[in-house]
């Protein structure tokens, strides 16, 4: 809309490492799950998943998007509701993906459907939707 390249760039940088650290939350717990636990790894999938979404929450609202003076609750609720979506396409991408590359080690194969999935999906709707400030008011 009016809003400069370069602020666009540095908000999705933002992302980025807020998602990096996340992916490595993400990371962790799969390995973890599969390599110490033992589980298949489209069962070790969902836990991974959901440790990085807690992450993903308060990085996005602070850092990325800087929406603090947004409603908690109503992003919260938000962030729920298309973070419930979101771990779904990421799980349903695995369960594709994983079991047809199998060349590809299974926590690489995570990256390559979630990365997809952020770029598509989750980036654009936290965004448009999750942590969309109103307008200021201080102009009239």
């Amino acid at each position: 809309m009016g809003e400069p390249l370069l602020e666009r760039a540095w908000r999705f940088a933002r992302a980025c490492i807020v998602g990096s650290g996340a992916t490595l939350v993400d990371f962790s717990v799969l390995t973890a799950c599969i390599r110490v636990l033992e589980l298949a790894p489209t069962s070790a999938r969902l836990p991974a998943l959901v440790a990085g979404a807690s992450v993903q929450f308060f990085g996005n609202r602070r850092f990325t998007f800087r929406a603090q003076r947004g409603s908690l609750s109503r992003q919260a609720r938000l962030f729920a509701v298309f973070e419930v979506a979101t771990l779904l396409l990421n799980w349903g991408v695995y369960r594709v993906v994983q079991p047809r590359i199998t060349w590809l080690p299974p926590e690489l194969a995570s990256f390559v459907g979630t990365f997809a999935v952020f770029v598509l999906f989750a980036y654009p709707m936290r965004k448009l939707v999750i942590f969309k400030l109103p307008p200021d008011d201080a102009g009239g």
